[in-house]
Formats: C-alpha cells, sequence, structure tokens
C-alpha cells in the first residue's frame, strides 16, 4: 500500500498522491478489524446480548452507510451534477460487473447455484464505504470520497434488486449439481 497507490495515482490520474501508509493502516483497522473482532468477541462471549441486537443491527448498518455516503455526496453535490454522469457510468459498470462475472465464473468452477449467487453478491458489493472514510481521511480533496460514495449506493441499490430476484426464483437442486 505504501508504494503502489502513489504509483497507480501517478499513473492512471496522471498525479502522484502522497499516502500515509500507516495512517491508512490505522484507520482501515479502525473501520473493518476492530469491528470485526469485536463482534466475534462479543458473540463468543455474550451470545445473549448478541441475540437481542441482533435484528436492529441491519438497520444500524444501512443507517451508517447512509449517513457517511450522504454526508459525502452533499459536500460534493455541485461537483457530482458536473461530471454525475461519468462516475455513475463507470461505478454501474464496474459493480454490474462484479455481479456478473462473480456468478458466471462461480458456475465455470461448478459452485452450485445458492452459492454462486452469494459470491456474485459479495463480489458486486465490495466495500465502498471503507473508500468513502478512507478518501475523506487521507487524501486532501473531499472530491476523492466522491466516487466510493456513489459506488456505495449504486452497490447497496442493485445488490438489494439482485437479492430480491434471487429470492424469489430459489435455487433448483438438479441445477446446482
Amino acid at each position: 500500500m505504501q508504494f503502489m497507490t502513489p504509483l497507480l495515482t501517478s499513473k492512471l490520474a496522471g498525479q502522484y498522491v502522497a499516502v500515509d501508509p500507516m495512517g491508512l493502516f490505522v484507520s482501515t483497522s479502525q473501520v473493518v478489524l476492530a469491528p470485526v473482532l469485536l463482534g466475534a468477541l462479543l458473540n463468543q462471549y455474550m451470545g445473549r446480548l448478541v441475540e437481542s441486537v441482533s435484528p436492529v443491527m441491519p438497520f444500524i448498518a444501512v443507517a451508517t452507510v447512509a449517513v457517511l455516503c450522504g454526508n459525502a455526496i452533499a459536500q460534493n453535490a455541485s461537483a457530482i451534477l458536473a461530471s454525475g454522469l461519468q462516475v455513475v457510468l463507470s461505478v454501474i459498470f464496474l459493480h454490474g460487473s462484479g455481479f456478473f462475472f462473480g456468478y458466471v465464473l462461480s458456475r465455470m468452477l461448478g459452485i452450485d447455484i445458492a452459492s454462486s449467487r452469494t459470491i456474485s453478491i459479495e463480489v458486486g458489493m465490495q466495500n465502498s464505504v471503507l473508500g468513502v472514510v478512507l478518501a475523506g481521511k487521507h487524501f486532501g480533496s473531499p472530491l476523492t470520497a466522491v466516487p466510493c460514495a456513489v459506488s456505495s449506493i449504486c452497490h447497496s441499490v442493485y445488490g438489494s434488486i439482485l437479492a430480491g430476484v434471487w429470492r424469489s426464483m430459489p435455487p433448483n437442486d438438479k441445477q446446482g449439481a
């Protein structure tokens, strides 16, 4: 990460971007690692608490994503409107490709339909919110968070629609072999 992010931004965006690797590591740990470890510990040692709060946690997760992405989009509304079509089309293609190839390649590898659907949704819905947090905190311009915020909204809508469609079409055991 220490040298790849500056190198890639230099080559792909035509501009060198200095990156604080330790800062990115700490932020990523705070956003990803700490909640996973805390959840695992709570699940292991406080099972009743986990059972009681589990029903509300999806709502809290969605609300958190909405606030983070809404904030990034609200702060940069004029920039989004100016280049929005380009950003939105790029994001649609990125996530659409993830959903499509996640499913098709899983099926080509002989993975059953239900698991291929799960892989498709996982690949298509990679964590854009982490990008919003890291971009907003570590890359000077608040505009750097905009593609991630738009991406998060798009993959949430896409993933929800796809999950709803697939839920209405249970996999046939004969197809999954």
